[in-house]
């Protein structure tokens, strides 16, 4: 009764089931065909220009999973957030510390001569209020350490503490502060039995041709991936006649790196000491202490850095893929199945009257049925 096709009606039978078979089987790679009301055989009226656009459409989802797919396992570039947080409950062994002192050309020094200079090193602790006073241990001076953490170096020798102290607490505000207290003294005769010093003139004229105390701060290189040093160096220039001292914060970085559940289903933590900053004080040099040069204080930052980089997981590459469908399959959709269904019933103009043929057959076979 319903021609599906008036060009293909004139067809010869044969001709006309081939097409439609050819045409159901395009169909399927067809998203927007066009499902008529009711199914009939081929089922999916489909039509060149929208089955060439669900093609390019597949291709470009292809290319969109590949590239995601190799961003993910190749430039997963993390989301950076980062906070400051109180430190005050927390305590730290110090980080590797080396000093040395580099003259003037020409002065085969280096900090094994005490002849010249000499080095205290002393864990200090303050506590809050007046009941207990300040503490200071001395931790030990190695003239001839030999730092494995430093890379290959002009520099002759080194100095090191004999142990590590510890590092915890902020000044004023916590009832314990611990820091490290570095000294450097001009040699004075008397102090050590074993130990004949320079003339003062000469130590003098050592200090004023522009030599300087460098101080090597150890350091992870590895704790952000990246190329740095591994170690922090600070040098300082000893001016006779003032009293210089030198606070070098220390900051304790916290990095946390969430899952991307490929290569891990928990997130891992990993803490460590680097230089922060440094606050410089000149003063008069106090009576008894002329042979006093720098002192420097290692001390804790009051806040610590607590910095997450959270990598792009699998649920967000396959959400990106589902959200990219959908947009497009939509978007395009509304155009294509509109076009599907106003050209299958242009070629069809009596299938959309079917509803209300069936309904005329239907009340007939009712009046029979009651006669």
């Amino acid at each position: 009764m319903y021609s599906t096709d008036k060009k293909t009606s004139k067809l010869a039978p044969g001709v006309i089931q081939e097409k439609q078979r050819l045409s159901n089987k395009y169909a399927i790679l067809d998203v927007f065909a066009f499902i008529p009301v009711p199914v009939y055989s081929p089922g999916k009226q489909s039509s060149f220009r929208s089955l060439c656009f669900s093609i390019l459409l597949f291709l470009a989802m292809i290319v969109y999973v590949l590239t995601s797919l190799y961003g993910f396992f190749n430039n997963n570039i993390p989301k950076s957030s980062q906070q400051q947080e109180s430190i005050d409950a927390k305590s730290f062994t110090m980080p590797k510390i080396a000093l040395t002192f580099i003259p003037d050309m020409g002065h085969g020094i280096s900090m094994v001569d005490r002849t010249y200079y000499s080095v205290s090193i002393s864990q200090g602790i303050l506590y809050k209020g007046l009941e207990k006073t300040k503490q200071e241990e001395l931790l030990g001076t190695d003239y001839e350490c030999k730092p494995d953490w430093l890379p290959k170096m002009n520099f002759t020798s080194f100095l090191c503490p004999s142990k590590l102290g510890t590092l915890s607490g902020n000044l004023f505000s916590s009832d314990e502060f611990k820091f490290i207290k570095i000294d450097f003294f001009t040699c004075v005769d008397g102090k050590d039995p074993n130990v004949v010093c320079k003339s003062p003139e000469t130590i003098r004229n050592l200090l004023e041709k522009g030599g300087r105390f460098y101080l090597f701060i150890d350091q992870d290189d590895s704790f952000y991936d990246s190329a740095l040093n591994g170690f922090k160096a600070l040098f300082y220039f000893p001016l006779p006649g003032v009293n210089q001292k030198f606070e070098v914060y220390l900051e304790n970085k916290v990095l946390t790196t969430g899952p991307d559940y490929f290569h891990s289903f928990g997130s891992s933590s990993k803490e460590a000491l680097f230089y922060n900053r440094e606050k410089t004080y000149f003063s008069s040099l106090v009576p008894g202490q002329d042979n006093h040069l720098i002192t420097i204080w290692l001390r804790l930052n009051e806040e610590e850095s607590q910095q997450k980089l959270q990598p792009s997981t699998l649920v967000d590459v396959f959400g990106k893929w589902g959200a990219l469908w959908s947009a497009l399959l939509t978007t395009l959709g509304l155009y294509f199945w509109r076009h599907n269904r106003n050209k299958f019933y242009k070629r069809n103009p009596k299938w959309e009257n079917f509803g209300s043929v069936t309904k005329k057959v239907s009340s007939s076979n009712d009046d029979f049925m009651i006669l």
